[in-house]
């Protein structure tokens, strides 16, 4: 699937997204506010500025993803893998981050997340 396809299925109604493949795609801006991306692989995609509250990202792989600026209130990040991705300047207001792999983040306060 590439970001256009998705773009279209979300107009759509479409919300299950889960185990969808998008490593190192531009989704900068995306609206995906409660859609179903848990276990999906987004490593090194661009996901800066997205709208993503509510949205399922339980063990979803976002490594050396951009989610700077990216709106991820009451997200469910539970069990994903942030490893070295961008977090700065993102809104993680109750976002559930329980188990997440944060090592080498950059947090919204614009520093690295320290383990």
């Amino acid at each position: 699937m590439d970001p256009d396809e998705l773009k279209e299925q979300y107009v759509a109604g479409e919300r299950d997204f889960s185990k969808v493949n998008l490593n190192q795609e531009d989704l900068q801006q995306a609206s995906l506010n409660r859609t179903d991306l848990s276990e999906a692989y987004l490593n090194q995609a661009d996901l800066s500025q997205a709208d993503l509250r509510d949205a399922d990202l339980s063990n979803a792989y976002l490594s050396q993803a951009d989610l700077s600026h990216a709106d991820l209130s009451e997200a469910n990040l539970k069990d994903a893998t942030l490893s070295w991705a961008e977090l700065d300047g993102a809104n993680l207001t109750d976002a559930d981050l329980s188990g997440a792999k944060l090592r080498g983040a950059t947090m919204p306060d614009g520093n690295p997340h320290i383990e």
